[in-house]
């Protein structure tokens, strides 16, 4: 037995059935969390019935989640970044497009198009710097 005082731990056993897609879920997620799926069970449980009697869950869990917030708002940035480039390439394609059909025009003049056309676009989207 343990030291005077303190409380053994002992479990009951219960048996659920999941469906499949719940199944498939719990086992991704376990994975991406290095643990058994077993062990993803009890987390959620936990979290469940502290979460039903309106217990704080506090801890590893709102760390966790944290950091993938932080992970989602770097992602956004970046897609932020492509999304623009893919702005600025076709506002180039398109002065480019312009200048081949006139007469031809200097590099530095199609660079400022380029670049006006860039910002008229940013402004359209409410992203004007």
């Amino acid at each position: 037995m343990g030291a005077p005082g303190s409380l053994a731990m002992s479990y009951v056993r219960h048996s659920i059935r999941l469906p499949f897609a719940l199944d498939r879920t719990l086992r991704q997620l376990a994975a991406g969390r290095e643990m058994t799926p077993y062990a993803l069970l009890q987390d959620c449980v936990r979290i469940g019935l502290a979460s039903m009697t309106q217990e704080g869950t506090t801890g590893p869990i709102s760390t966790e989640l944290a950091e993938e917030l932080g992970q989602i708002s770097a992602r956004i940035v970046h897609v932020e970044r492509l999304t623009e480039r893919a702005l600025y390439v076709s506002c180039a394609a398109y002065v480019f497009a312009r200048a081949a059909a006139p007469t031809r025009i200097d590099e530095t003049r199609l660079t400022d198009d380029i670049n006006a056309a860039f910002q008229r676009q940013l402004v359209l989207a409410g992203d004007a710097p």
